[in-house]
């Protein structure tokens, strides 16, 4: 199965693959949660547009250029530039259609985050599931999040190496995610708790949302981040190991 880890220098295609996939199918989960929770709470724009789906697909607008750059291109890109994607979707949210819109609205921001736990539990019960066939095969397998390393069972290979990559990317989406300030879906949280005040400087902060949120992730959260990342690439799959291999 030599075609399962080729290479281009140092990159390694099966895995950038892998994360990719794993990107795909947290979208789906993170804006299907956006959507889905915005039409319960009487917003059907997105439901309208045939977003609330999980599947990434619908998320994706293919006559926007725009669109097509931050969800595809990007992700595409920073997988083989730093080893696993990054990338921005969005699902189209009318809090005029809500009975309470700053507080449904809060709602509706949070099941994004929502989405990307059910996504880590996924991948970790994934994960758990390849180590228990592997220990009952006695099968070996090895991870790592930047290279496809084979073992003895080439669907269990697959099978684990995408529960990990599907675990770490929503520990560390929905961490980030979680962040209070404007553009992200922590900061319309934390807006439904601000005073007038507080809402009147956040509205003013909001067209420079992005720009403080890439500033605030790069410059101060870097260590953060690496730790997530670590405890979801590390000590969640040592545990797992543990527990299955006594």
């Amino acid at each position: 199965m030599m075609w399962m880890a080729v290479s281009l220098g140092r990159i390694d295609v099966t895995s950038a693959i892998l994360w990719l996939l794993a990107w795909f199918v947290t979208i789906g989960l993170h804006e299907g949660g956006h959507a889905w929770v915005a039409w319960w709470l009487g917003d059907d724009t997105a439901y309208l547009l045939g977003k609330r789906s999980l599947n990434p697909v619908r998320h994706i607008d293919f006559k926007d250029n725009r669109s097509l750059i931050a969800t595809v291109v990007i992700p595409v890109i920073t997988v083989f530039v730093i080893g696993w994607p990054l990338g921005i979707a969005s699902v189209p949210v009318n809090p005029s259609k809500f009975h309470h819109p700053s507080r449904d609205m809060a709602l509706t921001s949070i099941a994004g985050p929502g989405g990307n736990l059910i996504g880590a539990i996924l991948g970790a019960l994934l994960l758990a599931v390849a180590v228990f066939l592997a220990v009952q095969t006695n099968a070996s397998l090895q991870l790592h999040p930047f290279e496809f390393v084979r073992g003895s069972s080439a669907a269990l290979d697959l099978l684990s190496h995408f529960a990990l990559r599907m675990l770490i990317l929503n520990v560390i989406l929905g961490a980030i995610n979680l962040v209070p300030i404007p553009g992200v879906d922590g900061g319309e949280v934390m807006y439904h708790f601000l005073n007038p005040r507080g809402r009147h400087i956040f509205n003013q902060l909001r067209p420079y949302g992005i720009l403080i949120f890439v500033l605030i992730v790069w410059y101060a959260l870097q260590k953060p981040i690496n730790a997530l990342f670590m405890f979801a690439a590390v000590d969640v799959p040592g545990w797992i190991f543990s527990l299955f291999r006594g």
